[in-house]
């Protein structure tokens, strides 16, 4: 396939037909999370928002990034903050007051990366998402909340460095997601932020973000017409990351039943302390001995 409106239209097709909405019924999470946030947790993350933190988002956006489809990039929003900064700031927080995002607010380029040299066919690339700035200041000020209530990740290379100091035999085994992002249903998202006690402004909040979501594909550099998304994690979102390790959670579950019923013995760091799976953006690390 040669012609450009061909390409084209082949890329549009297919992350429009991958980012549909689903088709099939999910598994219904029935088991209640021991881990729930609390009542001031819930608080802090519905609290009004305020100039100082919508400009500490916008500074830790960084300022040599792509831009996305309204082509400022942060660079310029520094440079010109003491002229554009009122504006970024009623913008914002008129997000966090009705809780919509208007269409086009949340438009995105998606842009292709080789995954092979000489790609010539669409699975040759895999794919991040230039996010428009706007919204990227709005997700950047969930994103900082939200981290405030979730756990910090154990770090595998101290656990593998600690068993062979010891001595201890072990079993470590990585599973990746295929698709881990891509494949994320918003309902199973919004089902999630529930059961870990997410209030409902908030549960509003993040429902926005996902459902104003659109795109258009860059094919050497020129945008096919856009598309809405109905699933999925746009990587590039500073959301994404977060919003996917709360939907592991599920996994953790499920996976801690095992271990409390004895079918599987984690790593025992000492009397009180075992670890039997670590949980990433796109993989899992499951360990025993």
């Amino acid at each position: 396939m040669e012609s450009p409106h061909l390409v084209k239209h082949e890329f549009f097709e297919h992350f429009k037909n991958r980012f549909e909405k689903p088709n099939k019924s999910r598994i219904l999470l029935e088991t209640d999370f021991v881990k729930r946030i609390s009542l001031e947790q819930n608080d802090d993350l519905k609290r009004k928002v305020s100039n100082e933190e919508i400009k500490m988002a916008v500074w830790d956006c960084g300022i040599d990034k792509a831009p996305g489809p309204d082509d400022f990039t942060f660079g310029f929003y520094r440079r010109y903050w003491d002229i554009i900064g009122n504006d970024v700031v009623d913008a914002v927080k008129w997000f966090f007051l009705h809780g919509e995002i208007p269409k086009g607010g949340n438009s995105s380029f998606i842009t292709l990366i080789h995954k092979v040299p000489n790609a010539n066919m669409v699975k040759d690339f895999r794919h991040i998402s230039l996010i428009g700035s706007l919204y990227k200041v709005i997700a950047k000020v969930l994103a900082n909340r939200l981290v405030t209530v979730l756990d910090g990740p154990f770090i595998l290379n101290e656990i593998v460095h600690w068993c062979k100091n010891k001595k201890k035999q072990s079993m470590i085994f990585k599973v990746d997601f295929e698709k881990a992002y891509d494949s994320v249903r918003w309902d199973f998202v919004d089902d999630i932020l529930r059961r870990f006690g997410f209030g409902e402004k908030w549960c509003k909040w993040i429902q926005s973000c996902l459902y104003s979501s659109r795109g258009s594909v860059l094919v050497n550099g020129s945008p096919t017409k856009e598309f809405q998304f109905h699933k999925g994690l746009k990587q590039g979102d500073p959301l994404s990351p977060f919003l996917f390790i709360l939907v592991m959670e599920s996994l953790h579950v499920s996976f801690q039943r095992v271990v409390d019923a004895g079918l599987f013995n984690g790593i025992k760091l000492d009397s009180s302390l075992h670890i039997s799976h670590l949980f990433y953006d796109d993989d899992a690390i499951f360990m025993g001995q």
